[in-house]
């Protein structure tokens, strides 16, 4: 794959990250309203460029509960599904000391958030691309164990700074096209975009066969990183061989066939694909490929 798989390694969720702030759509299906902490943005003073978070405290910062302010509010794609990830660069601070605790860039969505810090996901809700958030985390709420490893008395907080760099779709969308499927496999979705695929009965294709299902209206991903979801069904006994829905975003087309990685390459972000890949013996994958974004430029080169 392009020279980004390796900087962006690091993008696989990293320790801790979070969010919050002003109005924004619906996150899940339900309306919701971000919820500013005014105390929090007076305590801390941010500076940095986007990507590169920096902060003062007035020390001590620390609040009873989760809290979040937004400093900075981004005009680009809403978090609006748990699942949805974003590209995040972040500093943490000890909310006693000032001191710096952490520092990088990750790939996130709220979900997973939420099973490392309970409750900071109510801070991602309808967060935009593009904004700057300050968040403290109580110590009561950290892992077990994490609070005194970095020095916070248990009334303390961890204090964050979040630049959020990017957000993925949270699954295909655009224009449906169609295709003469005979003997091909049937695509349905959930109301959360994730794909099933039934496989007919019969012999699979002997050559490889790709089409488009959803031709998404975003930018075309050509020599950039792509961001996508997919999901591997075995011809021959219909099991599902791999879904990254359910392991994490795929940043590396490069385990995939050939044929998957170049149509990849040719899509539109928003798009979803099926493609179905001859193998041994008369057998044959069925793949499909949700295209949920491209990873920005500026971080393929750090």
């Amino acid at each position: 794959m392009r020279k980004s798989t390796a900087a962006l390694a690091a993008l696989a969720l990293s320790a801790l990250a979070l969010t919050g702030c002003s109005s924004a759509p619906s996150f899940d299906g339900a309306s919701c309203e971000r919820d500013s902490s005014a105390g929090l943005a007076k305590s801390v003073e941010v500076s940095g460029d986007l990507g590169e978070p920096k902060a003062q405290l007035s020390t001590p910062v620390r609040t009873e509960d989760t809290a979040y302010a937004d400093v900075i509010v981004g005009e680009g794609r809403a978090i609006t599904s748990s699942e949805q990830n974003a590209i995040v660069s972040y500093a943490l601070f000890n909310g006693a000391s000032g001191d710096a605790l952490d520092a990088g860039t990750t790939l996130w969505n709220p979900a997973s958030v939420a099973e490392q810090l309970p409750g900071v996901d109510d801070a991602l809700k309808c967060a935009t691309a593009g904004s700057r958030v300050v968040v403290s985390i109580p110590a009561k709420e950290l892992a077990e164990g994490m609070a005194e490893q970095v020095g916070l008395g248990e009334k303390d907080s961890v204090i964050g700074v979040l630049d959020i760099r990017y957000a993925a779709l949270p699954k295909a969308e655009g224009r449906d096209v169609f295709n003469d499927a005979s003997g091909l496999p049937t695509v349905v979705r959930a109301s959360d975009g994730r794909p099933g695929i039934i496989v007919p009965d019969g012999d699979a294709p002997s050559k490889p066969v790709v089409q488009t299902l959803i031709e998404g209206d975003g930018e075309k991903v050509g020599e950039g990183s792509p961001m996508f979801h997919y999901t591997a069904v075995n011809w021959s006994d219909r099991t599902v061989a791999a879904s990254s829905w359910e392991s994490g975003m795929v940043l590396d087309a490069s385990a995939l066939p050939k044929e998957v990685g170049e149509r990849i390459a040719k899509s539109t972000v928003g798009s979803q694909f099926l493609a179905v890949v001859p193998g041994d013996g008369g057998d044959a994958t069925a793949y499909v490929v949700d295209v949920l974004g491209v990873v920005p430029e500026e971080l393929t080169r750090q």
